[in-house]
């Protein structure tokens, strides 16, 4: 207590904390002013939205099919960004500081704007101004093998009051994680030692893109284009060191290439000054191809893939105020996805037959929602809706199946404005989950010496969720939530076995039903109560437990790849009269664990740290330096047991 005493009263905790500043606007809705983050001198949107208390950035996911469920928790300019696989992190610094009006943060729809499950939005507000806008990076990454890749990024901006022109040119590397020494070691179910080995890989993985955006005022609304073109290669070289049962050498190379095309179009409009509609299109094509050999004296792997995909949507969205505390949204949306993919893996010349191997998929989906908010008193607000979802999915190839779906999600969320700093929120949901396309095409991963199947008969989970969240706001840039997630889950997709003609494979499938529970915190506070207004620290933390009934020996035990611990802690300190800012992030240890019907893989990833450092010079130039390491030096594991059937 002696010693917590001190940190509350650094961190604004106390009861006699200072009250908060920059809360304006209208009930459920903060606005913070761009004097709000002067002390951090943030150069782009990105830093000021990092700077937001108790808000952590979710971008939208790539991977989930259609617009509704994979939209992230950012707005501009009061709508989302109409591209779900550029990062929203690079659409933000593309935003110059000097050019946001203000951020506005919003927990409720009084605003017009669906939340779309998220606790809240950060709504990012630009001046109506005229101004041209040049930024050009320019870098080195260096890793510990001596390996060194080149990161150059340039962009161009203008605007003309309500008209604007985006450019933009990059190539940025990433060194993965799963990069450096490693080890693997395989035991059988009794403790005892199969094999052991140690490992040496480089993964590195480099992303470049171009795009282009232009907006304007149409027919009395906003017309917005945006194109982009991308081209990801991921590049593994490793060795397998075979130690034990005896000695051995393998070599492992994988090249991943994947190329995407894309066009999007959002178009609003206020019909009056009561009722805004929202119009957006999307054409996405994509193609994969991935390389992948293994060689060691006692013969050689090969794996090759080729998928071609492509998505096109159109949704249409209505928001209604019928009054101060009532309110209405309605959307439809309908989407064409198809995949068309190949595989083989060959052994020592000769092909193995893989279940899923020819993949031909069309999937025709359309939904339709309603919704509405209701503020029953000054400090209770009432929101629901329902949604209902029909697809039908028609695949061809190894494997003939056609088949239809129809899902109604309802979901219903109370919130409660305790005080005007204390928030709670109280939510129920059905969930359903998108198949994704690339489980019914056959996978390799000759590192771990694992084929995975091609599943048709894969079914989508459906989840009845709640969740109770309890949000605090402290000092004038602070602020903690807590939030529970309890998930009930039919048909937890996992893994299963598949028969083909070469014997048994392991596939993604269904599995039953299971349960998980999730605990976050996000947290975020200057240091203002110490006399160090400068210096920030920010954490997020998720601890995870779920269950499910292993089909291969019936025992409960958690969803595979489900990783019990998540997390980062941030400090950062600016001098923003000397231009330097400089910090240390820290990576949580993970874990996560894959039950196959033959074995059991669990890989862990030890803590990491970053120490980063920049200066900028005048208001133009900005030089940055990063170093990034584990927390230990041992190699991280990789632990596969083989195991017993029930009976």
């Amino acid at each position: 207590m002696r010693l917590a005493l001190p940190l509350l009263l650094c961190l604004g905790l106390s009861p006699e904390a200072q009250a908060r500043e920059g809360e304006l606007g209208q009930a459920g809705t903060t606005v913070y002013l761009p004097e709000h983050f002067a002390d951090s001198a943030p150069v782009t949107a990105y830093d000021m939205v990092r700077r937001l208390p108790g808000f952590a950035v979710v971008e939208a996911d790539p991977e989930v099919r259609g617009y509704a469920a994979a939209q992230g928790n950012v707005l501009i300019d009061g709508a989302r960004p109409a591209s779900k696989r550029e990062g929203i992190d690079d659409v933000l610094e593309r935003i110059p500081a000097h050019a946001v009006e203000r951020i506005e943060l919003i927990r409720d729809g009084s605003a017009g704007i669906e939340l779309l499950g998220f606790a809240m939005v950060a709504n990012v507000v630009r001046k109506n101004i005229v101004v041209t806008t040049t930024a050009a990076e320019a870098g080195v990454l260096l890793d510990a093998d001596g390996g060194t890749e080149a990161l150059l990024k340039g962009e161009f901006g203008r605007q003309w009051l309500d008209r604007a022109l985006e450019l933009s040119l990059a190539s940025t590397p990433e060194l993965d994680d799963e990069s450096g020494d490693g080890s693997i070691v395989e035991r059988a179910p009794d403790g005892t030692l199969l094999e052991q080995a140690e490992t040496d890989t480089r993964h590195v993985q480099r992303v470049s893109q171009g795009t282009a955006s232009w907006r304007s005022p149409l027919a009395n609304g906003r017309l917005q284009l945006d194109a982009a073109l991308r081209d990801t290669r991921d590049r593994e070289h490793g060795t397998i060191a075979t130690e034990f049962p005896e000695r051995s050498d393998e070599r492992l190379d994988e090249d991943e290439t994947l190329q995407e095309l894309e066009f999007g179009l959002r178009y609003t409009r206020e019909l009056d000054d009561k009722t805004r509609t929202e119009l957006r299109a999307s054409q996405q094509l994509g193609w994969l191809d991935v390389h992948s050999k293994s060689s060691e004296p006692e013969g050689e792997e090969r794996f090759e893939e080729s998928t071609q995909s492509g998505e096109g949507i159109v949704r249409m969205e209505l928001h209604h105020a019928r009054s101060s505390r009532l309110s209405f949204d309605a959307s439809a949306e309908l989407a064409r996805n198809t995949l068309d993919g190949d595989a083989s893996l060959l052994v020592d010349g000769e092909v193995v037959a893989l279940p899923g191997s020819r993949v031909r998929i069309t999937e025709q989906r359309a939904e339709a929602a309603v919704g509405a908010q209701w503020q029953a008193a000054e400090a209770w607000r009432l929101e629901g809706g329902l949604e209902l979802e029909h697809s039908r999915i028609r695949q061809t190839g190894d494997q003939a199946l056609t088949r239809s779906f129809v899902y109604p999600k309802p979901d219903l969320a109370l919130r409660w404005q305790r005080a005007p700093d204390e928030r709670w929120r109280l939510s129920l949901s059905r969930e359903v989950g998108q198949l994704a396309f690339e489980d019914f095409v056959a996978t390799a991963a000759l590192d771990t010496d694992v084929v995975s199947a091609g599943n048709a008969e894969l079914e989508p989970e459906k989840t009845w969720r709640g969740a109770l969240s309890w949000e605090r706001e402290f000092a004038h840039d602070g602020a903690l939530v807590l939030t529970y997630t309890h998930d009930r889950i039919d048909d937890v997709v996992d893994r299963v076995p598949v028969e083909g003609e070469d014997g048994l494979f392991d596939a993604p499938g269904n599995i039953g039903d299971g349960t998980r529970d999730t605990l976050a915190l996000e947290f975020g506070s200057s240091l203002a109560g110490c006399g160090l207004p400068n210096v920030r620290v920010q954490a997020g933390v998720q601890w995870r437990h779920s269950r499910v009934r292993d089909p291969t020996t019936g025992e409960r035990r958690e969803i595979s790849e489900d990783k019990p611990l998540e997390g980062s802690l941030e400090f950062t300190h600016t001098l923003a009269a000397r231009g330097i800012k400089w910090g240390l992030s820290v990576d949580l240890a993970e874990r996560e664990t894959e039950y196959r019907f033959d074995e059991v893989e669990r890989e862990s990833t030890d803590a990491s740290w970053t120490l980063f450092a920049e200066r900028r010079f005048r208001s133009r130039w900005r030089v940055r330096a990063e170093l990034t390491a584990q927390l230990k030096r041992q190699p991280t594991p990789v632990a596969v047991q083989p195991r017993v059937p029930v009976g």
